[in-house]
């Protein structure tokens, strides 16, 4: 290439630089994933299993959602609008005041955990259907597509440990955010990386992320968890 190409495609480089971190800081715009003024109105749905008694769910506020599971299991999720598909990163803060002991979080049937937010991703050819309110956490499970990101306080490996999850193998993972020794009683504050997650799980990037989800059960150790998530975030 002469200097004279050199510099019309520098200076081409340089004009469009500006313009594509606008498209970045667009995309990480942060999404704020509401709870109140209730589940319903705020979007969430149940999902319940049978012969097991489910776990209890409430608003507080917009951006607080209590939790209490006695000796139960049952899973809330939601979908998100368009604007959070592509987002890289979450954050959110939780706490645990009453938990369950540590279990071994690979084993089918014997996995309680205090609390799990489940982050939902679609293949990138369903960008069009997601967007138009075809696909959520629901459709990933009952279809195989998609791949799970599931963070999770409990279980009895160490922080960042990652486990295959025992109910959609090959399509997500359990990832120890705290175990279930973490210290109860106050508030902690997290904040993940999606996108490096998702490659250390499954390789390449990741699809849509088209829904988000909550579950605490304690039904295998009948014991008992009360615990609250407030300030869920995508970006």
């Amino acid at each position: 290439m002469n200097r004279k190409a050199l510099l019309a495609v520098t200076a081409l480089a340089l004009a469009l630089a500006p313009l594509a971190l606008l498209v970045d800081d667009a995309r990480a715009q942060p999404v704020s994933v509401p709870f109140g003024p209730s589940l319903d109105q705020a979007g969430w749905e149940a999902l319940t299993f049978r012969g097991l008694a489910a776990t209890q769910y409430a608003a507080d506020g917009i951006n607080i959602l209590r939790v209490v599971a006695e000796g139960s299991s049952s899973v809330i999720s939601k979908r998100l609008p368009e604007q959070a598909f592509d987002a890289t990163r979450a954050s959110w803060r939780w706490r645990v005041d009453e938990g369950v002991p540590a279990t071994d979080l690979a084993r089918r049937g014997g996995d309680d955990r205090a609390l799990a937010i489940y982050f939902a991703f679609a293949p990138e050819a369903d960008r069009a259907s997601a967007a138009a309110g075809r696909s959520s956490l629901r459709n990933l499970l009952l279809t195989g597509r998609g791949q799970l990101l599931v963070y999770v306080w409990g279980g009895e490996g160490a922080r960042g440990e990652m486990l295959e999850n025992p109910y959609a193998r090959g399509r997500g993972v359990y990832i120890i955010q705290r175990p279930a020794s973490a210290a109860t009683g106050s508030w902690l504050a997290e904040e993940v990386d999606l996108r490096s997650d998702f490659a250390r799980a499954f390789g390449g990037e990741p699809g849509v992320l088209v829904g988000v989800a909550v579950a605490s059960d304690s039904d295998d150790t009948d014991s008992r968890n009360v615990a609250a998530i407030a300030d869920l975030v995508v970006r």
